[in-house]
């Protein structure tokens, strides 16, 4: 079960990795960003089950505050007023 948990989220991030060519608008593309991140938390975690080994948790938690601080910076900058 764990197995194939693990080749639907690869599957989902590899859709996600091309839904940004589809993107229109650079809100949509930052959207696509956070939920990659999310995948790749969700992958991390699914490896730390797999292997029963903490250490792919902390790379989550990790991915999960780059993927935050991603989606804040990357939103004011597109929020930003044009000069």
């Amino acid at each position: 079960m764990l197995q194939l948990a693990t080749i639907i989220l690869g599957l989902a991030v590899l859709l996600a990795l091309l839904t940004p060519l589809k993107a229109r608008s650079k809100a949509d593309r930052v959207i696509v960003i956070d939920i990659l991140s999310f995948q790749v938390l969700g992958l991390c975690i699914l490896l730390a089950f797999h292997d029963q080994n903490p250490l792919p948790l902390q790379f989550g938690l990790l991915v999960a505050m780059l993927g935050f601080l991603s989606t804040i910076v990357l939103s004011r900058f597109i929020k930003a007023p044009k000069s």
